[in-house]
């Protein structure tokens, strides 16, 4: 009884740690979305202006790349995000993310301000 529960133990082990591409996009896209509403309210709650927002305030996502695992144990992917929500103020917040195996999330674990507007959209 104790080997099939350990054999039982170490396929879901093993099954757990590999995750398919797709479903990790799916959980930053979902990630991404939570952080750009949470950005948005935030905005809204420091001024009461919603004249200095977007209509429709958006993200881009400039460099995602997955790693395997052999040159990655702690971290299978990478993703570098741009999110813009001023209207008149020529400011975009850069935020990079990072996803982790052994909690099967992704963890923003920076956040930068820079001047400037979205490249692609000029």
């Amino acid at each position: 009884m104790r080997k099939c529960l350990l054999i039982l133990f170490a396929c879901l082990f093993f099954w757990g740690c590999s995750e398919p591409q797709e479903n990790i996009e799916a959980k930053l896209s979902a990630y991404l979305q939570d952080d750009l509403k949470f950005m948005v309210a935030q905005t809204l709650k420091a001024s009461n202006d919603k004249g200095a927002l977007l209509d429709s305030p958006y993200f881009k996502i400039r460099d995602l790349r997955f790693f395997d695992k052999e040159h990655s144990k702690m971290y299978s992917a990478y993703a570098n995000v741009e999110f813009f929500i001023y209207r008149d103020i020529e400011m975009f917040e850069e935020r990079k993310y990072r996803y982790d195996n052994r909690f099967l999330q992704w963890d923003r674990y920076l956040k930068r301000w820079h001047f400037g507007t979205d490249v692609d959209k000029n």
